[in-house]
């Protein structure tokens, strides 16, 4: 029917994506032939709901965020409107608990208003809100960039006594770590007028101290830690764990620094030490320790021979085998997967391993595995990193003795008339007897006394 006054009779249908199926088909018709006195316009939030063949019949507008700017214009004017005295202060933490929505925006302030009985400040708002004070989350921050634990965890239990929630605390954490890491890269983010000039300062030098790789870092152990906050039997309880975990995570000095501090050692060690005699009974003797890095030109000439003063421990290792089982003995799974898939075996005899490492072979792996064995069979071992070797890696082996089985599999009589009978299966995997007892006899292995440190550097 047309409308009574007016021109257009409109239909607003907010949170279509609601409707089912059905309703969406019954509106079709309607929709690709509407009489001229009906308008409709649809809402959603859900846009990925509703069906294309709804869309491809509408004007999509796409509404965005309102500007922080604006967003506080907006509510200074709304107060004025209603004669309430809102502080800025609490007008920013409303503008930013909005994230951009007028609608929300405006209930905050109304609930901030009806709670501080006709006036409003940042203590109502904050205690509305259940947040924690900015400036005290600032300085939690910072006690946890310097490593301070202790001085963190009664920060944070201040913080909680007052009335903050432990989940709305590790947000904010995330929410500055996020401002510092933009305004590191962009400046322009300074002016961000959510932000009280004390914020703005601090953060400021913050970006400047802290580098990227830490402030990443922190975020990403900040979004994990969000997800173990929310199952944890006790927030507060997860909160101080999480806490704990990001002051020794902050503390850690970065990778590069590491790696210098470690080769300006093995230098000065080399550099201090005499070279021993070449033995008569052997070719080339080096220290066993000592790993040799791949060169493209005399690596093949490279022979190293075994050391011989603690060289009794390693000789029960006969068999490159035999380091695989000590490896899975002692459950250093990285190590076994980098020997599997970066480790072309060209030479071995007890106390020396050569070989020539794949793409997908760790820079270290032959200093780890030259420690782990020192460490495991209390002799040294000498490692040589070749160019030459052809050899299949276990990796490899396994997966061509897999593909073997698999077609022996398929060759078996007893599968041959079960996929007659089932055209459309496929095997998908083969497990061989042996390889059943060798699992059963690893799950039986006793647990190692040491504990994994997720810090530990190899």
């Amino acid at each position: 029917y047309k409308a009574s006054s007016g021109r257009f009779k409109v239909y607003i249908i907010d949170e279509v994506h609601m409707l089912s199926n059905n309703a969406f088909n019954a509106l079709l018709k309607t929709l690709e032939e509407p009489p001229e006195h009906v308008k409709f316009i649809f809402a959603t939030t859900e846009i990925r709901k509703v069906p294309v063949t709804v869309l491809s019949r509408c004007q999509r507008f796409d509404l965005r965020r309102i500007e922080p700017e604006e967003m506080m214009a907006l509510l200074q004017k709304i107060a004025g409107s209603e004669g309430v005295n809102v502080s800025e202060d609490a007008l920013r933490m409303i503008t930013r608990a909005a994230e951009g929505s007028a609608r929300d925006a405006t209930s905050l302030l109304d609930q901030a208003i009806s709670h501080g009985g006709g006036s409003s400040d940042a203590k109502h708002v904050r205690t509305m809100l259940g947040i924690a004070d900015r400036g005290r989350v600032l300085d939690l921050f910072e006690m946890i960039m310097q490593g301070d634990a202790a001085s963190a965890l009664n920060e944070l239990g201040s913080q909680y006594s007052d009335g903050a929630d432990p989940i709305v605390i590790l947000k904010d954490l995330a929410e500055i770590t996020h401002w510092i890491s933009v305004a590191k890269i962009t400046p322009d983010i300074n002016e961000d007028p959510t932000v009280t000039p004390d914020e703005r300062m601090r953060g400021v030098e913050f970006s400047k101290l802290l580098s990227m790789r830490v402030l990443t870092r922190m975020w990403q152990m900040l979004i994990k830690s969000l997800d173990e906050i929310a199952v944890a039997p006790s927030p507060i309880m997860a909160a101080e764990m999480i806490i704990i975990r990001l002051t020794h995570a902050a503390d850690l000095p970065p990778t590069e620094d590491l790696i210098k501090k470690i080769e300006s050692k093995l230098q000065g060690a080399s550099k201090g030490k005499n070279l021993e005699t070449p033995s008569k009974n052997m070719g080339e003797q080096v220290n066993s320790h000592e790993i040799f890095q791949p060169k493209q030109n005399n690596a093949s000439n490279l022979k190293v021979a075994p050391a011989t003063d603690e060289g009794i421990g390693v000789l029960s290792y006969t068999k490159f085998e035999d380091i695989l089982e000590l490896v899975k003995q002692n459950r250093d799974v990285k190590l076994l997967v980098d020997i599997e898939n970066g480790l072309r075996l060209v030479t071995y005899r007890p106390g020396y391993i050569e070989f020539t490492p794949t793409e997908f072979a760790p820079a270290n792996l032959a200093q780890r595995l030259s420690n782990r064995l020192k460490e495991w069979t209390g002799s040294r071992w000498a490692i040589s990193v070749v160019q030459n070797g052809e050899a299949e890696t276990i990796f490899e082996k396994k997966e061509k003795d897999a593909k073997e089985l698999e077609t022996e599999a398929y060759a078996h009589p007893f599968v041959k008339e079960a996929l007659v009978q089932f055209p459309a299966a496929r095997i998908v995997n083969v497990i061989s007897k042996k390889k059943l007892e060798q699992e059963a006899a690893i799950q039986a292995l006793e647990e190692v006394d040491s504990e994994w440190d997720p810090f530990e550097e190899d």
